[in-house]
């Protein structure tokens, strides 16, 4: 007789297969759709790329653009980080969660805030804007949460006992420096590895402030010319590049995982008389970089006929939008937690790093990738459908939601699941009856991760979407070209609104640090 399968391993191979066929199967399709070339095997649509005068400018561009962006992320995120987890200054919370809500926004909102406030100014604040450094001012705004956020997490999870121990030798400058700040560097590095990958495929926000990058390059001879070739083999370098990228994060990371629970109440360092200016100069960051666009955006968002009209022209993509976040977000708050489940303990840290990857991967990529493997005729339910945006969706941010739960999963206790294996109970037994029901705050927190960044995400639902059935992000983006001022204010502040209020359950949901001298 043959082994039996356990129940485990068919579930955990299923999970597999869905992230095989949601992300990984799509990239390997544009790989090899970039090798041939009218009918066999050739490099002629590298050869063409290569030798076009435009492809190294626009790689020279996005590079740039990328390290700028995360130079400033990593100035102002890691010092605001180190703050907000490691002193008592306050209002710390209320200035984390405000830093994020760019984060949680189409990332064209605060270019089109910026341009609100430009046209206020004059021309010559018009020209700074629309090219490299308005792109830097814009992506630095949507990233900086990223930084901020893992930088915290990363100081949090210092272990208390180690920095006591150095207190009684050291000064608070020399804990920092050979204690928390080397236990915690892995984490920060992390965080300007995603920073630097996320601004390389920025699509929306170059494409509006009119910056030649690669991932407009491959957008557009992918919408204008339907050249697959020619658009994959611009999209193949930025794959490239992502890979390299989660490559580094394997080596200085190793897999370590973030908590935002409390673990108990942690060092701080007072900084008594720095209180003040250090409140003003957070308070003015958050001003400039959150406050000032987003409020020019939304400065007409309340009149009744804009309102009105933008209803009744994209009133079908708000429930759209809601709609297929909710769905995906169900899906990957259940595919996250069950790989989360499996990968706890160090194990399959080769998916890890793949799901890592398509996280990290521009959307234009994904994209082609998806739309190349599923244009077919006999694929046609899923190409025609919302199926192919839930799979987009799903290989994108799978990583999030593994990652969630493998933090939740790692708080409880392993002895509770080592007696129920004692006691005879199956894993699916141990599944329903011991993690689940303890990971219940993970599992809202994964799911509402998820419908936010389904909710804010442009370019999968820019090109997966099928024709009349596109969500908001997307419709805002195509009625900016000749709608009205008004309307377009009221659609951002509605979308503004579907994402807020998940986030502000969310900063409910993560409970506050404990803070000790």
């Amino acid at each position: 007789m043959g082994r039996t399968v356990k129940a485990e391993t068919i579930v955990l191979w299923l999970c597999v297969g869905l992230v095989a066929i949601a992300g990984l199967a799509p990239i390997a399709m544009m790989a090899a759709e970039s090798f041939w070339y009218k009918g066999r095997f050739s490099l002629n649509h590298y050869h063409e790329l290569i030798a076009a005068a435009r492809f190294w400018p626009l790689l020279g561009n996005s590079i740039g653009l990328a390290l700028a962006t995360t130079t400033v992320c990593g100035l102002i995120g890691v010092s605001a980080g180190i703050l907000f987890a490691k002193s008592d200054l306050p209002l710390r919370s209320g200035f984390m969660w405000l830093l994020t809500i760019p984060f949680v926004l189409p990332p064209y909102f605060v270019a089109l805030g910026w341009a609100r406030v430009v046209t206020r100014i004059g021309a010559s604040a018009s020209e700074w804007l629309f090219g490299f450094g308005g792109c830097v001012l814009v992506l630095s705004s949507v990233f900086i949460p990223i930084v901020v956020l893992l930088t915290f997490a990363s100081f949090s999870n210092v272990e208390r006992p180690l920095e006591e121990a150095a207190r009684l030798v050291s000064g608070w400058s020399g804990v920092l420096r050979r204690v928390t700040l080397p236990l915690a560097f892995p984490g920060i590095v992390f965080s300007l590895v995603l920073v630097f990958l996320l601004s390389m495929g920025e699509l929306s926000v170059p494409s509006f402030l009119r910056y030649p990058t690669l991932p407009v390059l491959s957008f557009t001879q992918f919408t204008a010319s339907y050249n697959f070739g020619a658009a994959t083999a611009a999209a193949v370098p930025l794959a490239v590049i992502a890979f390299a990228g989660i490559l580094l994060e394997s080596a200085f990371v190793r897999d370590r995982d973030y908590r935002f629970q409390s673990t108990g109440r942690t060092l701080f360092i007072s900084l008594r008389h720095w209180k003040g200016p250090l409140v003003t100069l957070i308070a003015a960051v958050c001003f400039a970089f959150i406050i000032l666009p987003l409020s020019a955006l939304l400065a007409d968002a309340f009149s009744p006929a804009g309102i009105h009209e933008g209803l009744q022209r994209a009133g079908g993509s708000v429930m759209r939008s809601v709609l297929y976040s909710a769905v995906a977000a169900t899906i990957l708050m259940s595919l996250g937690f069950l790989l989360g489940h499996f990968m706890a303990g160090g194990r399959q840290r080769v998916l890890s790093a793949l799901t890592l990857m398509l996280f990290a991967l521009p959307g234009t990529v994904l994209s082609i990738g998806l739309i190349r493997l599923w244009n077919t005729p006999s694929t046609w339910f899923i190409y025609a459908t919302p199926a192919l945006l839930i799979l987009g969706y799903t290989a994108q941010y799978c990583a999030v939601t593994t990652r969630l739960s493998r933090a939740g999963l790692m708080l409880i206790p392993t002895s509770l699941d080592e007696a129920a294996r004692l006691s005879g109970a199956m894993w699916a037994r141990r599944l329903f009856w011991i993690s689940i029901p303890l990971s219940t705050r993970t599992l809202v927190c994964a799911w509402l991760a998820a419908y936010i960044l389904c909710l804010r995400d442009v370019p999968i639902a820019l090109m997966t979407a099928p024709p009349g059935a596109d969500p908001l992000p997307a419709r805002i983006l195509t009625l900016m070209a000749n709608g009205a001022p008004p309307m377009i204010a009221s659609l951002c502040l509605i979308m503004a609104l579907a994402s807020l209020i998940p986030l502000a359950i969310l900063a409910r949901l993560i409970p506050s640090r404990e803070i000790t001298g």
